[in-house]
């Protein structure tokens, strides 16, 4: 059973990772079952928060629609179109810890900007 879950895990990784538009987790099980389709919905779901929580891969809270969830974990921002929803890599900024945390330990940071993706801006004449 631990070959079948090593290799289930590879196989949805590597689907997230071919994915450049930050899918949902039904984004990714959509693309996992069409090649194996006896991988279950709850077995990517489970898969993708395992990994966010081990730091594998991002999980992008990005308030208002579903969990996103980014391949590359290197330190970048994200940038998020108010129309479709569409969300891409943005380069990495400098950022200091605040001098007042108000008692948080922080643990990490993201920036995630919102605006109008290239499709959105020509379709809304901008």
């Amino acid at each position: 059973m631990e070959g079948r879950n090593t290799l289930q895990k590879e196989l949805i990784y590597r689907a997230l990772c071919a994915m450049d538009n930050h899918p949902t987790a039904a984004m990714v099980y959509d693309q996992v079952h069409r090649d194996h389709p006896a991988v279950s919905r709850s077995t990517v779901y489970r898969v993708l928060a395992r990994m966010a929580e081990e730091g594998k891969i991002l999980r992008l809270e990005l308030g208002g629609s579903d969990s996103r969830y980014d391949g590359t974990i290197r330190p970048h921002g994200h940038v998020r179109c108010r129309i479709c929803g569409a969300v891409a890599d943005l380069p990495p900024v400098e950022l200091s810890a605040p001098a007042d945390t108000g008692g948080f330990l922080l643990e990490g940071w993201a920036v995630i900007y919102r605006g109008l993706c290239p499709a959105c801006r020509r379709q809304a004449g901008q």
